[in-house]
């Protein structure tokens, strides 16, 4: 979908503006809890001062910084543009691109992925 069905009432495209709204809240959440999380996971195993862990942990923070301030650019214009008659119309371009999608969902993953395969790394390289 790469925007609003023109079917739907002004009412309904803002209810799915906030839903996105929540949505990138949501992940700028994540991009803030997970890093700690795999420092405890990593601290656990005794694992925190392992190479490959600190790669990884430092990839992962360096994914979640780049993602993190493009929804930070992303919420602002919304937050900060007033809202006039054309405000959805707009904002329904980069609400609904492939690259929002892409700087907010997938770079969750990439990230994700670079942490954990800094975790096994080091658990199997580590003495």
């Amino acid at each position: 979908m790469t925007g609003w069905s023109a079917n739907l009432c002004e009412t309904n495209r803002l209810e799915q503006l906030k839903l996105i709204y929540d949505y990138v809240k949501f992940h700028i959440g994540l991009y803030l809890a997970t890093p700690p999380v795999f420092a405890v996971v990593a601290e656990s195993f005794r694992l925190e001062h392992a190479s490959w862990f600190e790669a990884g942990l430092a990839a992962m923070i360096v994914v979640y910084l780049i993602s993190g301030i493009h929804a930070s650019f992303f919420m602002g214009r919304l937050i900060n543009d007033p809202w006039d008659g054309a405000f959805l119309s707009q904002h329904e371009k980069a609400a609904f691109s492939r690259n929002r999608r892409f700087m907010h969902h997938t770079l969750y993953w990439v990230g994700l992925a670079c942490g954990l395969a800094g975790l096994v790394l080091g658990y199997i390289t580590e003495p």
